[in-house]
């Protein structure tokens, strides 16, 4: 009962998170920007509509001049109904094809299992809805060779389709689902109970089937929760290429708060009741701080320990251990190298085209011959005349990417390190100063925000402003970045700091910390001789997963019109919102229409950048992860590493104890 009690008042603070989220573009509207007055009689609005459930429906448009209503009823048994059997179809198919997938993979060795993963890395670096293109292009090459259509891909009227859309947003999950697959396995390979099956003469199939999978798939749902937050992020962008009346065709058409509450709620109850009622089932196990830390107040600084550290003839040595192991990271992965060298390279092209033609692109509007005749229109397919060929206005897309890529990039890196930044920072509070109570909600936002869709919400905070309808910016272009910026840093920092106090947690735990805590040890002191030492290394790996996210971020936006630096209509194309700077993902926009018109050349080649990038970053991100072999300077026997570990733990303790000697 007392469970039950507390998955309740989760769930209800998740309903007044989603309430919180649905008035805040009120904050941020470019007339009148932070107007909690105006946030308030919203909130209060919105409250009121829920209670009246004559005004439970949607306005959306069905025509340029018509506005129809749909109720929620029929919009939960039509679109959301829909939507969710792709979703949750796309789910189940990435589940089983990656378990026989990783099962095989595993079960193989030698070349067959290091070519399986290099094409699961290459595929993953693949936006998600690039998919929809290749599927595209296999079925029309299937339909000139044998006339035969095996896909419908479009949408129209209540000519629903489902394989398609099912297919294109399973790819990424069960790529995902894989990787978390192969991991697992391997973990579980190296314990002692599959020695013991080997040893009985049982075979490895019977070992990893009867064994390993019962505790992979066990590890598999507790971990399924951030494939299920990208999922939902990517059906929002499949829907929106399909055409299909789903949930986002309803969000884009009725921006209301009341609506926005609807269709957040819709998404957020059921996976909530689902995860919840399951890992009641299986008994999930919570990880909690060590409780001597509810007992001990640390104080910040101690003055005689601020200057043993100073004094300390190892200092200099463990600030520079970091950057030691980095530097063999760099030395020894050659791959770490070029692909830093590669997004170092774009970063300088871009630069030096901005610094040698002032960002210059040229509009083709017409190909001439050399008689004079008129040989292509705008859009302008790839020729020596036009490299790259153009966009549907004539512009350079090679130009375009030149400008573009530099904005992309650093502001790319921008987001994630103050997302890191901040989760440190936050992280550290989480853990040392806040009890056990605000620690359990936090939590829950946290563990809550898997449940709603991450491009969703931002657009929904982006939109106001980003997108102006007026012809005249009240902000500069450095207030709209950085608003921007905040807003795709802070939307999660909840689970950043969670993700960050709990790793400093399981540093907390070891025996020779909560010696030096006892001891007397200051929060500096804990902090630099042994947080810092073991966190480093994962908050560089976060970093690199952060930048990979926000690249797919930015893509999903930029599908959805919402463009880095603001966008605004201007009197001579009012259907058309012009990007105030050129950036890739203002690039990625035109998507739909592409899937329509096949014209597929306006797309690849910033479809093509995103992937080097992606690539690049996980890359980077394998070769800097705790589990690399690189890490190590030389490699140890288990033996080794575990008396290395007691040796320096000693020297960490003998040290802390002379501190009441230093004077």
């Amino acid at each position: 009962m007392k469970r039950f009690g507390i998955l309740s008042l989760k769930f209800f603070l998740g309903i007044i998170g989603i309430l919180f989220i649905s008035c805040s573009p009120v904050l941020f509207s470019l007339n009148n920007p932070f107007d909690f007055q105006l946030f308030y009689l919203s909130l209060v609005d919105l409250v009121k509509d829920i209670m009246n459930p004559s005004e439970w429906r949607f306005n959306y448009r069905v025509s340029w001049k018509e506005v129809g209503t749909l109720s929620f009823t029929d919009f939960f048994k039509g679109p959301y109904l829909y939507s969710m059997t792709i979703l949750i179809l796309s789910l189940l198919v990435s589940l089983f094809v990656s378990f026989g997938l990783a099962l095989w993979t595993t079960l193989t060795k030698g070349r067959v299992k290091r070519i399986t993963l290099k094409v699961v890395k290459v595929l993953e670096s693949f936006p998600d809805f690039s998919y929809i293109f290749l599927i595209q292009i296999v079925v029309v090459q299937i339909f000139l060779a044998t006339d035969i259509l095996i896909l419908e891909f479009y949408s129209l009227g209540d000519n629903l389709v489902y394989i398609a859309p099912i297919l294109c947003l399973s790819v990424l999950p069960t790529l995902l689902f894989f990787k978390l697959f192969i991991l697992l396995y391997e973990e579980e390979a190296e314990q002692p109970y599959v020695e013991l099956a080997k040893s009985k003469g049982l075979s490895q199939f019977d070992i990893f089937i009867r064994h390993c999978t019962p505790n992979v798939l066990k590890s598999i749902f507790f971990q399924s929760k951030s494939i299920v937050w990208l999922t939902l992020s990517s059906m929002l962008i499949i829907e929106y290429l399909f055409g299909s009346n789903g949930i986002l065709y309803y969000l884009l058409y009725d921006f209301s708060p009341k609506g926005t509450t609807f269709i957040l709620v819709s998404i957020f109850a059921p996976f909530f009741i689902f995860y919840s009622i399951s890992e009641y089932v299986v008994n999930k196990e919570r990880i909690e701080r060590n409780t001597i830390f509810e007992k001990y107040n640390l104080p910040f600084l101690d003055i005689v320990q601020f200057q043993s550290i100073l004094r300390h003839k190892r200092l200099g040595a463990k600030l520079a251990q970091p950057l030691k192991t980095l530097r063999i990271i760099l030395l020894k992965h050659w791959k770490i190298m070029i692909s830093i060298a590669v997004v170092l390279g774009l970063l300088v092209i871009s630069f030096m085209y901005s610094v040698l033609f002032n960002n210059q692109i040229d509009q083709i509007n017409f190909v001439y011959s050399d008689e004079g005749r008129i040989i292509s229109k705008a859009p302008h397919p790839p020729s020596g005349a036009v490299l790259f060929g153009t966009d549907p206005y004539g512009y350079s897309i090679l130009q375009q990417l030149l400008v573009g890529l530099k904005y992309t990039i650093i502001i790319t890196l921008i987001i994630a390190t103050f997302r890191i930044v901040a989760g440190y920072i936050f992280g550290l509070i989480y853990v040392f100063y806040l009890n056990q109570k605000i620690r359990k909600v936090i939590n829950s936002i946290a563990d809550g925000m898997h449940f709603l869709p991450l491009t969703l919400v931002v657009f929904m905070l982006l939109q106001p402003i980003l997108i102006n309808n007026t012809g005249e910016w009240n902000t500069t272009l450095f207030e709209r970045l950085l608003f921007q910026s905040l807003i795709m840093a802070l939307i999660v920092l909840p689970v950043t700091t969670s993700l960050i106090g709990n790793e400093m947690n399981e540093t907390l735990k070891k025996e020779y910390v909560q010696s030096s805590v006892v001891m007397g040890g200051s929060l500096l002191w804990i902090l630099i001789k042994h947080i810092n030492p073991q966190l480093w290394r994962k908050l560089v790996l976060f970093w690199t997963q952060h930048v990979v996210q926000v690249l797919q971020m930015f893509v999903h936006l930029g599908i959805l019109n919402i463009f880095v630096g603001g966008a605004r209509y201007y009197p001579d194309t009012p259907y058309r919102l012009v990007p105030k700077i050129y950036e890739l993902s203002g690039m990625i926009a035109i998507s739909r229409e592409v899937f329509i018109t096949k014209q597929f050349w306006m797309i690849i080649p910033p479809l093509v950048v995103f992937m080097l990038l992606i690539y690049c970053f996980k890359t980077i991100a394998e070769g800097i992860s705790p589990k690399s072999a690189l890490l190590m300077p030389q490699r140890l026997k288990r033996s080794e590493a575990v008396k290395t570990n007691i040796v320096n733990q000693t020297q960490d303790i003998k040290s802390f104890v002379r501190l009441s000697d230093v004077k």
